[in-house]
């Protein structure tokens, strides 16, 4: 039944991340009455159900008959999923597991709405990766203190995560800055601030490894099967947060199989 509920709750954060996700980009408030894109008609509370919308309305506008895009239905979906997901990875029996808890919950909703952002327009956003940032600091900094540790022991989730945000972002920095932002975009370097802080160190570089995995496999199928040269752009923040995702919830296990391959 938790589970349930969870995953219920987070639909209902993928209805709103779909409003992120639509007018962000844009430059729109993210107040107001949603809207249906085609005919802008002001959708009522029945239109606006998470999932269930959807299908009974068979993926149509109730106001003009407009196919509704899949990526509304699939981003609810998915964010339920990765809801109940952490859920399953972190089953709370006490105050700071629930804080744990709700830390991947928001890391997850966040990598997800910059996953289709990037992947859409290229973009990593401010107004998502520095809230974002400054939320996860502070339920960094609760983990320790309710964990009795002070915060400037290098154990702890908060200067862990300081050390891992900045381990990471140097190297995209410099890659950034010595390229003139050819080879990856400035958000890039933002997104990794975030990633490490989440992270830490050992989770971000076994995201940032997959990351780069999955890019080259995408880049290699894009060369492959459409018209995409060596000169076409990828959205290296798409990646970051598929590698991030999969280390949020494998990451543990990915590095200790690793470890033992080199023999540690």
């Amino acid at each position: 039944m938790a589970l349930f509920l969870l995953f219920i709750f987070g639909t209902l954060i993928g209805s709103f991340l779909n409003v992120v996700i639509l007018r962000l980009p844009k430059g729109e408030n993210l107040g107001g009455r949603s809207y249906c894109t085609h005919c802008r008609h002001t959708l009522s509370f029945w239109d606006l159900f998470p999932i269930l919308s959807f299908i009974f309305l068979r993926g149509r506008c109730r106001y003009c008959q407009t196919r509704i895009s899949l990526r509304y239905f699939i981003i609810e979906f998915c964010t339920g999923l990765l809801f109940a997901a952490s859920l399953w990875l972190v089953w709370p029996t006490n105050l700071i597991e629930v804080i744990l808890l709700i830390k991947y919950c928001l890391f997850a909703a966040v990598l997800l709405a910059v996953f289709v952002i990037d992947w859409e327009h290229f973009l990593i956003l401010d107004q998502i990766v520095f809230p974002s940032l400054a939320a996860i600091i502070v339920l960094n900094f609760c983990l320790d203190l309710l964990a009795h540790r002070l915060p400037n022991i290098l154990g702890g989730n908060f200067i862990s995560g300081l050390l891992a945000a900045v381990a990471l972002a140097l190297p995209f920095f410099s890659i950034w800055y010595f390229s003139k932002g050819q080879w990856m975009g400035f958000g890039d370097v933002k997104l990794a601030l975030l990633l490490g802080a989440a992270l830490g160190l050992g989770k971000t570089l076994v995201g940032f490894l997959l990351a780069a995995i999955l890019g080259g496999l995408v880049s290699s199928l894009l060369l492959i099967f459409s018209n995409k040269t060596m000169k076409s752009k990828l959205p290296f923040g798409t990646f970051l947060s598929a590698g991030s995702l999969i280390a949020l919830f494998y990451g543990d296990i990915l590095l200790r199989w690793y470890l033992r391959l080199l023999g540690f």
